[in-house]
C-alpha cells in the first residue's frame, strides 16, 4: 500500500461501511476527517482510529449540506495539509411502497444520496488538483443496477450514483483524479442488523439470490474502498466495483 501520510474524508463514518473504512484506512496510516451526525458513535470511531497513530478530525455535522461541506473541507485542508481521497458514504433510506413516498422523502433522499455526493466532490476536487492527483470513491449499491419493492427512492438514487461516477471520471481524468464507486450487496451493518437478524424468513429470502449464501461484512467493503484509493488501482476510473457475493451474476 502507498497511502501512508495521505488524507481521506469519509462521510457517514460513525457506523457500518463508513466506520469499517475509517478503521481500515487508519491501519494504513492515512489521516482522517470523519463526518457524521451521530456524535456518540463518531467519537468511538475516532478513538479507535487514533490507536493507529493517525491524525483524526471528527466533524459532527450533516455532510449533505453545502454550508457544512465548506467548513469541514477547508478545515481538513488547513489542519491535515490537503485532501487526497474522498469516500462519499452518507445514506438516507426510505422503505415504503412507491405510492406512499412523500415529496419531502424523495427530496431528502436525493439531497443526501445524490446531490450531497455531487456537491462535496465539487468542493474537494480543487484541493486534489493542488496535490496533482486524487481518488473519489462513491458508495453506490447493487440496487443501482436492479430494482426492488419498497425501496424506489433508494434505487433511484443509487442508479444516479452509478452514472455520476462514470461522468465525473470522464471530466476529471485530465486532472489525474480518479472517480470510482463500490456497489455492495446485502451487508451486515448496524443499520440493517435488525432487518436481517430479527426476521429469519426475510434473511433467508434475501440470501436466496446471493450465490455465496451469506451477508457481506463491512470490513470486506472497506477493503474494496482501500483498493480504489490506492495506487494499486491507478489505471481504474469510472468503474462501479460490485461486491455482492455474486448477486448480479443472475
Amino acid at each position: 500500500m502507498s497511502l501512508a501520510g495521505k488524507t481521506v474524508i469519509i462521510t457517514g463514518a460513525a457506523s457500518g461501511i463508513g466506520k469499517a473504512a475509517a478503521i481500515r484506512f487508519a491501519r494504513e496510516h492515512v489521516n482522517l476527517t470523519l463526518v457524521d451526525i451521530d456524535e456518540e458513535h463518531l467519537r468511538a470511531v475516532e478513538s479507535e482510529c487514533r490507536r493507529h497513530g493517525v491524525e483524526v478530525l471528527p466533524i459532527v455535522n450533516d455532510a449533505s449540506k453545502p454550508s457544512s461541506m465548506d467548513e469541514f473541507v477547508r478545515e481538513t485542508a488547513d489542519r491535515l495539509g490537503g485532501i487526497d481521497i474522498l469516500l462519499n458514504n452518507c445514506i438516507h433510506r426510505v422503505t415504503k411502497p412507491f405510492l406512499e413516498v412523500q415529496p419531502e422523502e424523495i427530496l431528502r433522499s436525493l439531497e443526501v444520496n445524490v446531490a450531497g455526493y455531487y456537491i462535496l466532490t465539487q468542493k474537494v476536487v480543487p484541493y486534489m488538483e493542488k496535490r496533482g492527483s486524487g481518488s473519489v470513491i462513491h458508495i453506490s449499491s447493487q440496487l443501482g443496477f436492479v430494482g426492488t419493492e419498497k425501496l424506489s427512492a433508494y434505487c433511484t438514487c443509487k442508479g444516479a450514483v452509478v452514472n455520476m461516477t462514470r461522468t465525473l471520471a470522464l471530466e476529471l481524468a485530465e486532472k489525474n483524479i480518479r472517480v470510482n464507486a463500490v456497489a455492495p450487496g446485502p451487508t451486515d451493518t448496524e443499520g440493517l442488523s435488525h432487518v436481517y437478524h430479527g426476521n429469519p424468513t426475510m434473511l433467508e429470502s434475501r440470501l436466496a439470490d446471493v450465490p455465496m449464501r451469506r451477508l457481506g461484512r463491512p470490513e470486506e467493503i472497506a477493503e474494496v474502498c482501500l483498493f480504489l484509493a490506492d495506487e494499486a488501482s491507478s489505471y481504474v476510473t469510472g468503474h462501479n466495483l460490485v461486491a455482492d457475493g455474486g448477486f448480479l451474476t443472475h
